[in-house]
């Protein structure tokens, strides 16, 4: 299936491993023309030779700590000089550390809005205008489960991921007739790094054994197992490409049926 991608141009942010990378990768495949953003040089380094060299597409990166106003403003300038501008914006950040919303401080609260919701608008704000002139633009969020179901000990990755759905809803109603589509993507049980992480939280805080946990962990998942980045970056592609023109506004659930709700 011919995607509609040739040609077109993205920065891809948190790009140096798990989903990020599985997405450029991807996009790679497809023709795009790449801009990779992470905090690591070393590891951003690798994966873009990496990528490149499975695809032969043309790879530019930038490290970036998206949480600083002026290393955005950096990278906003170094893509206009690498690209131009950009045709699809892919917003993927880590999450905070773990936290009950009653051992959350307002100093915590406040840097989860800066991680998860103030980048997000900064790199709109860059790229959106370009998007409105050529009436075609594909902005892609990678969110959370728990924007649908709340995760325990997640207080501020739960409470800001939802604002910044709410967020992107809304700006996809405004951009809609411009050929622009916004959409979230809302890993459920994805094998990455970050769920190491949360799970290494949750041993340390519970007593259990891993084998213990990830018997429970799995055996909540109806089809039995993690995800894998490979099989949620083709979802992410597909909603980056022209076949997906009419879909927007929406948040997508890749978790193997995890979710209870019917959303």
């Amino acid at each position: 299936m011919d995607l509609g991608l040739m040609g077109k141009k993205a920065l891809v942010c948190g790009a140096s491993r798990g989903i990020g990378r599985a997405i450029a990768e991807g996009l790679a495949h497809e023709g795009v023309e790449l801009v990779l953003c992470a905090r690591q040089d070393a590891a951003l380094a690798k994966a873009a030779e990496d990528i490149r060299q499975k695809t032969g597409a043309r790879i530019h990166f930038r490290t970036c700590n998206l949480t600083e106003p002026d290393e955005r403003n950096t990278l906003i300038a170094a893509v206009k000089d690498f690209v131009g501008d950009v045709d699809i914006l892919v917003h993927n950040t880590g999450g905070p550390r773990p936290s009950s919303a009653q051992e959350t401080t307002l100093d915590d609260w406040k840097s989860g809005f800066s991680q998860l919701f103030e980048m997000i608008v900064h790199l709109n704000e860059a790229f959106l205008p370009k998007m409105k002139e050529k009436k075609w633009g594909r902005i892609l969020c990678i969110t959370s489960l728990s924007v649908i179901e709340p995760i325990p000990n997640l207080a501020v990755s739960n409470a800001m991921r939802s604002a910044v759905t709410s967020m992107l809803k809304t700006l996809s109603d405004e951009v809609a007739h411009f050929n622009i589509t916004v959409n979230c993507l809302a890993p459920g049980s994805i094998s990455t790094e970050r769920l190491q992480e949360l799970m290494e939280a949750r041993l340390a805080r519970t007593g259990q054994s891993k084998e213990e946990y990830l018997k429970q962990y799995i055996g909540g998942i109806p089809m039995g197992r993690l995800g894998t980045t490979e099989e949620f970056a083709s979802v992410a592609v597909f909603l980056a490409s022209q076949k997906a023109s009419y879909v927007t506004g929406s948040t997508i659930a890749i978790d193997g049926g995890k979710r209870r709700s019917t959303y």
